[in-house]
């Protein structure tokens, strides 16, 4: 046990769960107190542990997987081995990959706040074209009135970067869970890319809704009438 904990990096406490669940097969047992492990035993802890902190997949999946078929191949490096980097390829915007933040004539403030922005500036004075792109948005909002003055600042801008941190956490931990094991790296890749662009639009048609319900909510603690659908 003690050379399996060294060689799986698992807890002794945790492999003998893992045994009683059905996760690892039971030892040989050389007596009544000691056991033989065997390199299933290393190969099955670490893909579970892959499984879990790479890929967030909950236990009852990995038994799942393991227990299939062609369950030897979850114990292969990787799921989906190169979903996240071809998904990624596939979503940066066409153009230069850099973009010099001097070029966007930002006011002095979104400089002050990249933090805020979660913003890497490089030293070359450059950002992404993607940071480039949110610069430009939250700029669209200033000459709208959403100014420092009126307290649309970087607390604000870390507000929505925690929301979005967290979301899409447990979107992707969601989206592995329910697809790994059910469907080809191919398939998933398709649906992950086209899947974002619907569900921006979801999220915006809902975030209105939200909107307009605490809208009326608020009508009618006033008193102003019955709020509408």
């Amino acid at each position: 046990m003690r050379d399996l904990e060294k060689a799986s990096g698992v807890g002794r406490e945790t492999i003998r769960f893992y045994i009683r669940e059905g996760l690892l097969p039971e030892p040989d047992k050389t007596s009544r107190n000691s056991a033989r492990y065997s390199d299933v035993h290393v190969a099955r802890l670490k893909a579970i542990k892959r499984l879990q902190e790479e890929r967030f997949l909950p236990l009852a999946v990995i038994r799942t997987l393991l227990e299939a078929e062609d369950g030897d191949r979850w114990l292969l490096p990787d799921v989906f081995p190169t979903l996240d980097s071809v998904l990624a390829q596939r979503l940066a915007e066409a153009g230069p990959a850099r973009v010099k933040l001097a070029d966007l004539d930002l006011p002095g403030y979104q400089h002050e706040h990249l933090d805020d922005l979660m913003i890497p500036l490089a030293e070359d004075g450059t950002i992404s074209a993607r940071d480039a792109a949110i610069l430009r948005t939250i700029q669209r909002l200033d000459d709208i009135g959403f100014t420092p003055e009126l307290g649309f600042d970087g607390g604000q801008m870390r507000l929505y970067n925690v929301l979005i941190d967290w979301l899409t956490a447990q979107e992707i931990r969601h989206f592995l869970e329910h697809t790994a094991g059910h469907v080809g790296e191919a398939k998933a890749l398709e649906m992950a890319e086209q899947g974002i662009s619907v569900i921006n639009e979801l999220l915006g048609q809902l975030r209105t809704r939200a909107l307009l319900r605490k809208l009326a909510e608020r009508r009618t603690d006033a008193g102003t009438g019955e709020p509408q659908a």
